[in-house]
């Protein structure tokens, strides 16, 4: 399956990907987790990373930086 999204789309789904990061990082900082509640995740938040990388490089494809 290929979708097309807009640029605008491609942004807004990178920042939601970082903001869960983002409170992903703060929940391992601030709370007190077992090795498994860590292990799972620090393995979604390189899966969300990889994501995210796909779609910025996705978007530097369609609609280069405005300098």
């Amino acid at each position: 399956m290929n979708v097309n999204f807009s640029p605008k789309a491609i942004r807004f789904m990178v920042e939601a990907l970082e903001f869960r990061i983002e409170a992903y990082q703060k929940q391992l900082e601030t709370e007190n987790l077992n090795e498994d509640e860590i292990s799972d995740i620090t393995n979604d938040m390189m899966f969300l990373e990889s994501l995210s990388q796909e779609l910025k490089k996705a978007l530097s494809t369609i609609a280069p930086p405005v300098f």
